[in-house]
């Protein structure tokens, strides 16, 4: 069975990016949550998410990444988003989360709004 969320990370300079590909739902999102939560455990404050190959995301998901983002604001750290497909899109625009997260077009863009 092919694995419906892969979730790869790198460095950028000083700041992760999480690419996450495939479905984030309720049947990965605990996956997605470790991801996220090891890396604030391991003293990230500022993580960018890559999106590219994010193709659904349920509210699951969007509970994952709000609740992340409500764990660093506290340390004055953030969650930034990027290249999200036009599905995906549309759910943080229905959800109102698009005036939560700064998005943008690249990951590298996302990076450099840290600096």
């Amino acid at each position: 069975m092919e694995k419906s969320l892969v979730i790869t990370q790198t460095l950028k300079g000083e700041i992760p990016v999480l690419s996450i590909a495939g479905r984030l739902d309720a049947a990965n999102a605990p996956e997605a949550e470790q991801a996220l939560a090891s890396l604030m455990e391991g003293g990230r404050r500022r993580i960018v998410v890559d999106a590219e190959s994010l193709a659904y995301i349920s509210s699951a998901g969007l509970r994952v990444l709000i609740a992340a983002k409500k764990r660093l604001s506290p340390q004055g750290g953030d969650i930034r988003l990027a290249r999200l497909q036009p599905p995906v899109r549309n759910v943080f625009a229905i959800a109102g989360f698009d005036r939560i997260f700064a998005i943008y077009d690249d990951a590298a863009a996302a990076v450099q709004s840290f600096s």
